[in-house]
């Protein structure tokens, strides 16, 4: 007889049918560790939680059990430049040489913050071999020297790729020299914003709390677990490739220690659904949290255009961006809203919804390589939210048709459908 796979949690009265995908999904093998939640116009309704956070050892995920987000970081990354946007100490229309002359070598003297954000600037990968991630602790003076001295790969706003892993190593230089206190970006999202609204969100999990933490283990296209010496594999320029994954060449590598604890925004977040739900529903809600302001509805408008879209040099794909954020089309009866956030390596995501007020996270530690966030797609994120705003529209008494894109040749295929 099998062994029944554990899973916890509640939800709210009217969500049931989210926990039973969620718990079909363990069941059956589709998920095999990992969390959900979701807050609905600021209350938390849904935070489940089953399978293994360590498959090795068959230990359970549990209420408290974090997990490596990966590039969700990214939007954390993204508030922690809307808030220093705020505060007037950035604009997204000056030239990063502005605030870092040095940066403006090699051709870069007139990249503009709003372009790097949303990733234009062809910063996407570093060629010097003195390069290491660990220089974000041990000498961030020379990684910023690195850094300056890069040459962009392609010519700044003429074409877009993703900034894999370089996307919060340039941010994190930039908040160093305009943030009073000279703190790194990780620090500064600590102190100014995880304290402020009680988010326990790291940027680099201490090695105190890494006991808390699932180990990572990658999915095989069969269903089946493999061992974590996989590597990130994508479909764009594989010379570029090579660039952008220097250091990052095998998803095990985030079971280390002493990388696990690397303050890197690009991909070094550490979590509960739970406590990403609450951030992304601080979003959703307009950028506030009872009364009190992360940031300004105006700076939030602005971080939610679509300003990058088409075909991706760096990875093949056709995501759309906004100011270091993804947008997510979503159309309901022919109408198009967006919800905003950022999808992560192997089946992470993290959601703002403003028409529903909905902040939501799906985390896992079971790496699925083919994970996709669309419609008609057999993916567990997918189908549990799908599940969701099923639940949404019968609480609203709303019936609707409800369609999510993830890129522009998702909304491109379905317009062609209809002609």
């Amino acid at each position: 007889m099998a062994q029944e796979t554990p899973a916890g949690g509640f939800v709210k009265s009217g969500f049931e049918e989210v926990e039973k995908v969620f718990r079909d999904n363990i069941r059956s093998g589709l998920e095999k560790g990992g969390s959900f939640a979701v807050y609905y116009r600021g209350e938390l309704v849904v935070n489940i939680w089953g399978g293994e956070c360590d498959a090795l050892c068959r230990r359970e995920w549990k209420q408290e059990t974090v997990s490596c987000i990966y590039s969700c970081t990214k939007t954390i990354s993204a508030v922690v430049i809307a808030h220093l946007v705020d505060r007037g100490l950035l604009k997204y229309s000056e030239y990063i040489s502005t605030y870092w002359p040095e940066f403006g070598q090699n051709g870069k003297d007139k990249i503009r913050l709003e372009e790097f954000l949303c990733h234009k600037a062809g910063l996407a990968g570093i060629e010097d071999d003195s390069y290491r991630l660990s220089l974000l602790v041990d000498n961030p003076r020379k990684l910023g020297e690195i850094l300056a001295k890069q040459k962009p790969l392609w010519k700044p706003g003429h074409q877009y790729g993703y900034h894999v892993h370089t996307f919060a190593l340039y941010l994190d230089q930039i908040v160093r020299r305009v943030d009073w206190k000279f703190r790194g970006l990780a620090q500064y999202f600590g102190e100014e914003i995880a304290k402020e609204f009680d988010l326990r969100i790291d940027i680099g999990l201490p090695k105190k709390s890494q006991y808390k933490c699932a180990k990572i283990s990658i999915n095989r296209s069969d269903g089946q677990l493999v061992d974590t010496h996989g590597e990130i594999s994508m479909s764009g320029d594989p010379k570029l490739l090579a660039i952008v994954n220097q250091g990052w060449k095998h998803a095990h590598i985030i079971n280390n220690p002493d990388f696990m604890c690397l303050p890197s925004g690009s991909s070094h977040g550490f979590s509960t659904a739970e406590a990403l739900a609450k951030f992304h529903s601080i979003l959703a809600a307009g950028g506030t949290l009872n009364g009190k302001q992360l940031i300004s509805k105006y700076t939030l408008e602005l971080m939610k255009q679509p300003l990058t879209k088409g075909y991706d040099v760096t990875t093949g794909a056709q995501d759309i961006f906004g100011l270091g954020i993804m947008i997510f089309p979503v159309v309901e009866n022919d109408k198009v809203t967006y919800m905003f956030g950022h999808s992560g390596f192997g089946g992470q995501i993290g959601l703002s919804d403003s028409q529903y007020q909905v902040g939501s996270a799906y985390i896992t530690n079971h790496l699925n390589l083919l994970s996709t966030f669309k419609s008609g797609v057999q993916d567990s994120r997918y189908l549990v939210y799908q599940a969701l705003y099923k639940c949404i529209h019968k609480i609203e008494k709303k019936i609707v048709k409800r369609t999510v894109f993830q890129s522009l040749a998702d909304i491109q295929n379905a317009v062609k459908s209809k002609l």
